[in-house]
């Protein structure tokens, strides 16, 4: 539900300059921010959501290639179907591999509008 002043807290969360929760003012924020939590945090991580969780951190300790592309494709997808399927429509997600570097596109839209957004992450190790 959103609050009634449509302000929602902030991810990660902080303390602001003025002594107070730190807060984003659009519902396009708070949505970004969660979908954001979702994909960085690893499965178990959350004491009392163990199943919550994308995992994409955990590809710092992966080998690239074309198995680890379809397995954080197939995790975010169904990730990002359990816990926001309501908020969000997933337009397209797109992981890509070459050589040591591991490249995550996704677009998606807030349910219920046409506006469209886009969150990339890019790995290089190996």
């Amino acid at each position: 539900m959103t609050p009634p002043n449509g302000r929602h807290l902030s991810f990660p969360f902080r303390v602001g300059n003025d002594g107070r929760t730190a807060q984003v003012a659009t519902l396009e924020e708070h949505v970004r921010d969660e979908l954001m939590q979702l994909i960085l945090t690893n499965l178990g991580e959350r004491a009392f959501l163990p199943e919550f969780g994308g995992g994409v951190r955990r590809l710092v300790f992966e080998n690239i290639s074309d198995t680890t592309a379809a397995m954080t494709k197939a995790m975010l997808t169904q990730a990002i179907s359990r816990w926001l399927g309501q908020r969000i429509t997933l337009e397209e997600l797109m992981v890509e591999t070459d050589n040591s570097t591991i490249l995550v596109d996704l677009t998606y839209r807030i349910a219920g509008t046409e506006d469209r957004r886009r969150v990339r992450f890019e790995r290089k190790g190996g």
